[in-house]
């Protein structure tokens, strides 16, 4: 996977035959294949070869699930926490020269960019450069990437684990919108955990729903609410999964909580449950002593 920060070339003043959606999904052909991976930081360039005050930065993200084609021939990436600058940022420094020939040396071997590339690596240091031209702080980013780079890995006890320990030092009110967003989606602990447990509520026993996707649907439930600012609280022992009929009524109805070291007792108007916490040791033994398929 690419260490290094990459720029991707986004016409937004001109239509083209890719289906690209700025900030939301970026289209591009077979021969970047290996240039563009899950977890990488980006920054948006539209490029003009007649009008230079058309060539210029607007925009950054993270690089999210990527998809191929049927044929093979186009990919498809998401695009996370797409945000545009409020200016644009010319191709050139202030001072003179590219922003992009900053510690060249680390991607090519030549200072001017391949500027017909649509995905070409940059230098930390040109990445770096840019943002701050666009008065846009990297801290968040970088975590962003680090944790889509997490959730890429196809073994869930492992995504949790890593998770945890990314999120155990640190509560809500730390990070910004970027992480707060990633964070409210719920949808790599919630993956991670259905892969393990099943698609299964942990108070009722429900089995959720079958989406046309194929799969079945859950949700998951923040004991310790976010909104509380509590550290661990975007652990995986915090999270139960649940179906929507109990995760309404834990939010609408008359719901006691008792902790009880390695489980929750949960009352839920008539219902009662005792649900084991979520932690990896507890999930691992999980997975081992479970051999049935889940639905």
């Amino acid at each position: 996977m690419s260490t290094l920060p990459i720029i991707l070339s986004q016409r937004i003043d001109s239509t083209s035959n890719y289906k690209d959606v700025p900030f939301s999904l970026y289209h591009y052909p077979k021969r970047y294949r290996n240039q563009v991976n899950t977890g990488d930081t980006f920054i948006y360039y539209q490029g003009d070869r007649f009008k230079r005050e058309n060539r210029y930065y607007f925009g950054f993200g993270v690089i999210g699930k990527i998809e191929a084609s049927k044929d093979g021939e186009d990919y498809y990436a998401e695009i996370l926490e797409g945000t545009q600058f409020s200016n644009k940022v010319p191709i050139y420094k202030p001072s003179g020269g590219f922003f992009e020939s900053e510690d060249y040396q680390e991607v090519r071997e030549k200072p001017t960019p391949a500027w017909q590339s649509s995905a070409r690596k940059i230098s930390n240091k040109a990445f770096n450069e840019i943002l701050k031209a666009a008065n846009i702080e990297n801290e968040t980013l970088s975590l962003y990437g680090a944790i889509s780079n997490i959730e890429s890995q196809a073994d869930p006890i492992l995504v949790l684990k890593l998770l945890n320990e990314k999120y155990r030092s640190f509560s809500p009110e730390k990070k910004d919108r970027l992480i707060s967003t990633h964070v409210d989606r719920g949808t790599s602990v919630t993956n991670a955990l259905k892969e393990v447990l099943g698609p299964q509520c942990q108070i009722c026993g429900h089995i959720g729903f079958n989406k046309k996707n194929g799969g079945r649907y859950i949700e998951a439930h923040h004991l310790v609410q976010i909104a509380l600012k509590k550290e661990d609280s975007l652990c995986s022992d915090n999270v139960i999964l649940v179906c929507p009929n109990c995760h309404r009524e834990i939010h609408h109805g008359e719901i006691d909580v008792e902790d009880r070291v390695n489980q929750i007792f949960i009352r839920l108007g008539t219902k009662e449950a005792i649900v084991n916490k979520n932690t990896v040791e507890y999930l691992d033994k999980y997975l081992k002593t479970h051999q049935t398929n889940h639905p």
